[in-house]
């Protein structure tokens, strides 16, 4: 927020903030995406293994996304419908990912299958302009597959 002006974030500033995550992925820039959210955030993954609600901290969410990003190092974001805020707070975007899985990741050999992911995210943003809450529904790539079948397989 700039000093001197109201300390509620706008309807843009809101959409803005989700933007600049959304850029932040884009650029594997893991400040950027870590700098979006608040001190907590809570969850929700629709289509995961667990769709409960969960608490996350910002590092975890920016090392989960690098994670995702040393997989498919040629990942880019874009939007079938850019980040919109609507009632309470809430901005929802449609986006898709492309790319390639070429990168080694959590112990996970690449494929070289395609990136063709897509969902839809709703993200709560607060009044000082920070994420504190994200519904995701979207599809699975395959290192994620790969992932979940190692963590699962591990229990």
């Amino acid at each position: 927020m700039v000093q001197g002006l109201s300390s509620v974030a706008t309807n843009l500033q809101r959409e803005a903030v989700v933007l600049k995550y959304f850029d932040g992925v884009n650029k594997k820039d893991r400040e950027q995406i870590r700098s979006c959210f608040a001190s907590s955030a809570r969850i929700r993954d629709v289509c995961g293994l667990n769709s409960s609600e969960r608490d996350v901290n910002p590092d975890d969410l920016a090392d989960r996304c690098m994670d995702f990003l040393a997989a498919h190092p040629d990942c880019k974001v874009d939007f079938h419908y850019e980040p919109f805020c609507g009632r309470d707070n809430w901005v929802f975007a449609h986006w898709y990912e492309t790319g390639t899985w070429s990168g080694k990741s959590c112990g996970i050999e690449p494929e070289g299958t395609p990136l063709t992911v897509e969902g839809q995210t709703r993200f709560k943003v607060s009044d000082e302009a920070l994420i504190t809450d994200l519904v995701v529904t979207r599809t699975f790539c395959d290192w994620e597959k790969a992932f979940m079948a190692a963590a699962a397989s591990e229990k």
